[in-house]
């Protein structure tokens, strides 16, 4: 098996610096290395670093322990530190000495020994833990002890003692690092629809443990001590677990992964799929963020993470790939959502740097792969980053999505997936485009450029998963739907070939987009079928104040808005609620569609009018009701 040992750690350091970016210096838990919050301490900020390195057990690198004390003005080393150092892994103490560099730095080369009891240091005999060991960077010393013998992360306790020249100490100062070290887990014969297999999963945090695969269910799931107190998660920058199986598994090859954490569903973002780094095994990455992490907090409680994996059939888009150097980032989706033979696949793709930043005049070689076989190339460039590309697969199977040789840096610049391509009913040489069924965003695809742009996605996603998923949702989508495409067809066309009109529909869909936002959040608090009434109460409420209130205005005129009795409206939505609740229960999808219909229109026709009333109240307070008079009713 082909490894590359460094392409997961340095694919983490990229997600570790996207997702901090912002933040100048990065303090609490490390891989690999950890830093404190300064001190004021003799008129300077000093701050205390630590670094185990390899970042994991499985390298055969040496082992060592590097401690320094800085100035963070100029990040200058304090000599003349006198330093306590304590290292502990699951509340067991494996080092606790006194040292006393005289270049300001602790450098320990380490001796890893599972069987040893406490510490020894080579070449010294009976050295107290009180006793001051003499060291520096040119001449370190060797410890025997059980640090590096497993992974985890690290608590290094770091004191700065008051007999200390370089500073000017009243007592002791204490400072704590965590630092985490990763380790592999082999998990042998494992149960699969194809036989017994061999998985594994590397861990930067902690021991992976219950580790099992439920073939029936095609779901991966383990589970690792974690302490889920917010002042303990906010401490954590990431927490990163990888995941391996067998490429050949075939009911775990997926386009796109579902994952959850003590029964939370996770960001898509938190989910990478990963081609490179071993040959014959996709690594899955779990990359929890901080704000993912300390959201995740507020919901769970107790010491233990549970993850799950399984793969879904429609992908989460967009999907990031890191390039092989880390230098780029290939951030691709596509639809239809299922691949299949003889049906044109349109692929929406742009370029990003390290830091997420879109790569203007860049330009990358699309290639498809399939068994060894390069099957397609095309290259693309572009002045933005963006690219839209369509291509027909003619062969089922795992194919690999190269996106190759990015802005001319060879072979390490490019990154890769795999895709999963299923036989399709048409014919699979054919290159004629089929006609596909609507998104149901066709005017916001139009402004947009491209359904599979992060807002016609989300669109999308909101009916498909909140309002489909419910039977008063999908009986007024019914209705909808009849009336949506009998005319947006012909409105995307003329505004596909009008630049100004596309901008002008585009600005005024983005407070759609937020009014969508807190009704996905009604949503989720009501779940199921009412949760869709609540959802619908929500976004007709909004849609019908924000766009509506002109044409209440128009139709009725400033005095007939005011003799409008509310009570008579009241009446009227609590008419159709009633009737809509009752059609719930009793079941009738054709009444639904009546009902429902009819209490979407009742919410939009009694906040349009509210807010016509409140803007003309307004108007004619500050005497520009004449205006706006003027402006709709304009011959």
């Amino acid at each position: 098996m082909k490894r590359h040992y460094y392409a997961p750690l340095a694919l983490v350091v990229v997600l570790i610096a996207i997702s901090l970016s912002y933040i100048p210096v990065a303090y609490g838990h490390g891989i690999g290395a950890d830093q404190t919050l300064p001190q004021y301490i003799s008129n300077r900020q000093v701050s205390v670093s630590a670094s185990l390195k390899p970042d994991f057990i499985d390298s055969s690198e040496q082992p060592r322990l590097v401690i320094r004390t800085f100035d963070t003005g100029n990040n200058a080393t304090i000599t003349g530190i006198d330093y306590q150092i304590a290292v502990q892994l699951h509340n067991e103490t494996l080092l606790d000495q006194r040292f006393k560099p005289s270049d300001g730095i602790v450098f320990l080369n380490l001796q890893p020994d599972k069987n040893i009891e406490g510490w020894q240091i080579i070449g010294r005999q009976s050295v107290s833990p009180n006793e001051q060991v003499q060291l520096s960077q040119s001449n370190p010393v060797t410890i025997k002890n059980r640090i590096f013998t497993d992974g985890g992360l690290y608590h290094i306790i770091v004191t700065l003692e008051k007999s200390s020249t370089g500073l000017s100490i009243d007592s002791d100062r204490k400072f704590d690092l965590y630092v985490t070290v990763g380790k592999t887990f082999t998990f042998d014969n494992i149960e699969t629809a194809e036989g017994k297999v061999t998985m594994s999963a590397r861990t930067y945090y902690d021991q992976i443990e219950n580790f099992a695969y439920d073939y029936a269910n095609k779901t991966l799931s383990f589970s690792m001590p974690f302490n889920w107190e917010q002042t303990y998660v906010s401490q954590v920058p990431v927490l990163h677990i990888e995941v391996h199986f067998p490429k050949s598994i075939k009911e775990l090859q997926s386009n796109s992964y579902r994952g959850t954490i003590n029964g939370n569903d996770l960001d898509p973002r938190a989910i990478l799929i990963d081609d490179y780094s071993l040959e014959d095994s996709r690594t899955m990455h779990f990359v929890l963020t901080k704000d993912m992490l300390s959201s995740l907090a507020k919901n769970i409680k107790g010491d233990v993470a549970t993850f799950t994996l399984s793969p879904i059939e429609k992908p989460k888009f967009p999907i990031d790939i890191p390039s092989n150097d880390n230098k780029y980032i290939f951030e691709v989706a596509w639809g239809p959502d299922i691949i299949e033979t003889g049906t044109p696949t349109t692929f929406a793709m742009n370029l990003q740097d390290s830091a997420g930043g879109l790569l203007e005049n860049s330009a990358f070689d699309f290639v498809v792969t399939q068994n060894g076989k390069e099957m397609y190339r095309q290259h693309l460039t572009s002045g933005i980053g963006d690219y839209v590309l369509q291509h027909t697969f003619t062969n089922p199977g795992t194919v690999t999505l190269t996106a190759a040789n990015i802005n001319g840096g060879g072979q390490g610049a490019s990154a890769s997936i795999n895709l999963i391509v299923q036989q399709g009913s048409n014919n699979a040489t054919s290159q004629t485009p089929q006609q596909q069924q609507p998104s149901g965003c066709l005017i916001a695809t139009a402004a947009f450029g491209s359904e599979l742009t992060p807002q016609v996605q989300f669109l999308r996603d909101f009916r498909d998963t909140k309002i489909l998923s419910t039977t008063a949702g999908s009986s007024f989508m019914n209705v909808f739907n009849a009336w949506y495409y009998s005319f947006s067809p012909y409105i995307a066309d003329f505004e596909r070939q009008q630049l100004w009109l596309q901008q002008t529909v585009r600005i005024a869909l983005y407070p759609l987009l937020g009014m969508l936002t807190v009704t996905e959040k009604a949503y989720d608090i009501i779940p199921g079928e009412f949760g869709s009434l609540s959802a619908g109460l929500t976004a007709s409420s909004m849609i019908g104040a924000a766009y509506f209130w002109p044409f209440a205005i128009i139709s009725l005129g400033r005095v007939r808005l005011e003799k409008i009795d509310l009570r008579f409206l009241v009446a009227i939505l609590g008419f159709v609620s009633a009737a809509v609740i009752c059609c719930i229960l009793i079941g009738s999808e054709i009444a639904l569609m009546v009902t429902t219909s009819l209490f979407v229109l009742t919410i939009l026709a009694t906040s349009a009018v509210l807010s016509a009333r409140t803007i003309v109240k307004v108007a004619r307070t500050f005497n520009f009701y004449s205006s706006i008079k003027s402006i709709l009713f304009k011959k």
